[in-house]
């Protein structure tokens, strides 16, 4: 079984990506997702990309697969490896997992038949260098040990800002191979190429003595349950307001909410949010620093916690939040 980890910043489109290439792709794989809250939401996205019926979609609830829970992590590989035995595992970690730590840790049950290939890094090329400035230590281990960096989000990028790009990545790790994009009609053999038979190189301990590692901010994360909008308008509203900070630095948001009668799905990124259709089951992510966290429940002193929350539901941190 081969292991491709399919990584990137929060945001910068791995689950595309993977949809992508598991459609120009024909091979027995798993897909194990790495993610926040109680319900993957990508993992149905993933599941209904492909009409290869025999791609499994697995997955990792339990915490970063790169910090406390890695040994559940690696049990996880292990356990994939003997009952499924598929020809490849796709592993898409949280977007502030530390890659090196990842294949340190696969290092630990590398052997005939699990072996590590060379991992896939997805830049969102139009926020990268904003992101390296803020988040240097997490983008750097993320570049530093990729084998291939591939972009996203180049809409809009001139050629001397994809170089620019391009050079900040080489200055970083001059061995990657970089793609400006993927989304341009890329061959079949291309695909093929991409999900590589190459090993991914041994790692140390997961240190990159390049980094500057003063002055991290350290990432959170917020779970609720069902958030409820009476119009459209106001959830528009909410999401323009994620943006502008008015609750915190939130890096990344994503979720399926009620709005009226209807579930609707958002994903927050890059200074963008997009509003789709979605479907049940209702949950919401939000991942940043310094989340205000009664302020975002209340939603501008517009919503309130409903008071008759059942004290199951509350010590799971799931919030009903209803029109005043």
């Amino acid at each position: 079984m081969k292991v491709l980890i399919v990584t990137g910043f929060l945001g910068a489109g791995k689950t595309t990506f993977i949809k992508e290439l598991l459609k120009h792709t024909n091979r027995y794989t798993a897909v194990l997702e790495n993610e926040f809250g109680d319900t993957n939401l990508d993992s149905r996205e993933i599941s209904g990309s492909t009409d290869n019926k025999d791609m499994q979609v697995l997955e990792f609830m339990e915490g970063c697969v790169c910090c406390s829970k890695k040994d559940s992590f690696l049990y996880s590989i292990l356990t994939v490896s003997t009952g499924i035995a598929p020809e490849y595992l796709i592993v898409e970690p949280s977007g502030v997992a530390k890659l090196s730590n990842i294949l340190a840790g696969l290092e630990k049950v590398r052997y005939e038949k699990i072996i590590p290939v060379s991992p896939i890094v997805i830049v969102s090329a139009k926020s990268f260098l904003a992101n390296l400035h803020e988040y240097r230590e997490l983008m750097r281990d993320q570049i530093l040990n990729a084998g291939h960096v591939i972009f996203s989000k180049t809409e809009g990028m001139d050629a001397d800002e994809l170089e620019e790009v391009k050079k900040q990545i080489r200055e970083i790790n001059p061995d990657a191979k970089i793609t400006e994009s993927y989304q341009d009609g890329k061959s079949e053999d291309w695909w093929t190429e991409v999900m590589s038979d190459e090993e991914a190189h041994a790692v140390g301990d997961g240190v990159d003595e390049g980094a500057d590692n003063s002055g991290q901010q350290a990432f959170e994360q917020m779970t609720t349950g069902c958030i409820e909008f009476p119009a459209i308008g106001e959830f528009v509203r909410f999401c323009e307001s994620l943006l502008s900070g008015n609750y915190g630095d939130i890096a990344r948001a994503k979720g399926v909410v009620k709005v009226g009668d209807e579930a609707l799905r958002f994903d927050i990124a890059d200074n963008s949010y997009v509003i789709t259709g979605g479907e049940e089951p209702f949950q919401s992510v939000f991942i940043g620093s310094s989340i205000e966290r009664e302020k975002l429940l209340t939603d501008h002193a517009k919503y309130s916690l409903a008071q008759n929350m059942s004290k199951k539901v509350a010590d799971k941190g799931y919030t009903k939040i209803r029109p005043r």
